[in-house]
């Protein structure tokens, strides 16, 4: 089977799934065998869900990008100003209350999420000037994954979205395509983004978490025994990636500084919140499913 990636393999997404291999490969003793295929061999990530759909890769690791692809009625999970802290988000998706997206997952996508979210940490501000305030960011050109609703949110903060994949984000900076970026302390890292901004402005404006996902034909085509294997496997993986996430990102914070740039810890979070809840509302009303007061309760 091959899992695929957009992420590095320094990245803690790919590390979780190179421990997944190593899980599986040796409970089934070899009778199970994973190729890792990291750092967008498969494409972007659009590209990776719609792979696993078809069986032509059989799981992946990234965000949320697949609910938001095949139930997007759910996508607030990975939205800015929804989610809470890692807590929050893995109650939400393990709950009853979710099991609707599972299953629009499974009918429209093919597949399915399996073990715990993957803690990556808070997204931040890249820059080349700090960011304390939404005035800060009028007018900046900032880059995003092409998602209506971060789009929409950012567009109501007042900044300036410019759509660009996630592997050509470094060139998209350094040449001056967009301003800014904005993404978790793994990505700014492990993207070398340091090279190219000048500030981190500690923004913490959406939990990122990382996901595993597995096309549905194969997993229910396995015999019971592997299907547990596989199960077991990635539950251990992703527990021990949650884990290793929380506790790196203050020292991978501390590592980007030490590149360089300017830390910006004084940032006015709940003024941005506040800038951004209009469209947040909106979106719940209009493209989510319930309410934000009904997924807070679980």
């Amino acid at each position: 089977m091959t899992l695929g990636s957009t992420e590095n393999p320094e990245n803690i997404q790919v590390k979780t799934a190179q421990r997944f291999k190593d899980n599986v490969e040796s409970e089934s003793d070899g009778a199970i065998s994973v190729e890792v295929a990291a750092g967008g061999s498969y494409g972007s990530v659009e590209e990776i869900a719609d792979l696993v759909s078809q069986n032509v890769v059989q799981m992946s690791v990234g965000g949320f990008l697949p609910i938001d692809r095949y139930a997007s009625e759910y996508y607030f999970v990975d939205s800015p100003f929804v989610i809470e802290d890692y807590e929050h988000i893995s109650n939400l998706v393990q709950s009853e209350k979710f099991q609707p997206a599972r299953d629009q997952l499974k009918e429209r996508g093919n597949q399915n999420i399996i073990g715990k979210p993957i803690y990556r940490g808070f997204r931040h501000f890249t820059s080349n000037k700090p960011i304390r305030s939404p005035e800060d960011v009028q007018g900046l050109n900032l880059r995003l994954p092409q998602l209506d609703t971060w789009i929409a949110v950012w567009e109501e903060i007042g900044a300036s979205p410019t759509p660009v994949a996630l592997d050509e984000l470094y060139s998209a900076l350094q040449q001056g395509v967009a301003d800014a970026s904005e993404g978790d302390i793994q990505q700014i890292n492990s993207q070398s983004l340091y090279e190219v901004q000048s500030h981190v402005s500690l923004t913490s404006h959406l939990l990122s978490c990382g996901t595993m996902t597995i096309n549905n034909d194969f997993y229910t085509g396995l015999d019971e025994t592997h299907r547990e294997t596989i199960d077991e496997a990635v539950n251990e993986a992703t527990e021990w990636g949650a884990s290793q996430g929380q506790s790196a990102e203050e020292d991978l914070i501390q590592e980007v500084a030490d590149q360089g740039v300017e830390l910006i810890e004084d940032v006015d979070q709940e003024a941005f919140r506040e800038a951004g809840r209009p469209a947040v509302d909106q979106l719940f009303e209009g493209e989510w499913a319930e309410t934000w007061d009904y997924w807070r309760d679980v």
